[in-house]
């Protein structure tokens, strides 16, 4: 039986290869593109690079950056493709004053939301599991003394 290499599992280091070996072809096949998208997905990418590793709410978050700047910049990157995809287009589109703000505005606002809504929904149920709570007290109060019971410490 061979030893196990330090690179990790099998599954861990093909998909880190396919996943280079699709970066690479981009960069080659596809520079200009490969510059846009670097510039407009950077807060996405720095969000993955500044995560732990292999849990699922950060690469969730990733997901929801990505889709959030992706529906910013989807009308800045058709002018893109229908440029062919040249040097001087990705460059015109990089100085534009509204790609910028507009692609990392929406990945910072999809942050925030990721961030708040997790925070707001447990104050939420918590406020309602409270609620509950003091009206089953309260139920249980009137029963008590509807039912001339002795009420038990708690």
């Amino acid at each position: 039986m061979a030893a196990p290499s330090a690179g990790g599992p099998p599954a861990t280091r093909s998909w880190f290869w396919a996943q280079g070996l699709a970066c690479g072809l981009l960069v080659a096949t596809a520079a200009p593109l490969a510059m846009v998208l670097a510039v407009l997905f950077a807060p996405a990418a720095l969000v993955a690079l500044m995560s732990p590793p292999a849990t699922a709410a950060h690469r969730q978050m990733g997901g929801i950056l990505l889709v959030y700047g992706m529906a910013a910049a989807l009308p800045w990157l058709q002018q893109l493709w229908a440029g062919a995809q040249s040097w001087p287009v990705s460059l015109d589109l990089l100085s534009a004053m509204r790609l910028l703000p507009s692609c990392w505005g929406a990945q910072a606002a999809a942050w925030l939301a990721g961030e708040l809504v997790p925070f707001v929904a447990r104050q939420i149920l918590e406020a309602r599991v409270r609620l509950r709570v003091n009206r089953l007290r309260d139920a249980r109060s009137r029963l008590v003394a509807e039912w001339g019971l002795e009420e038990e410490a708690e």
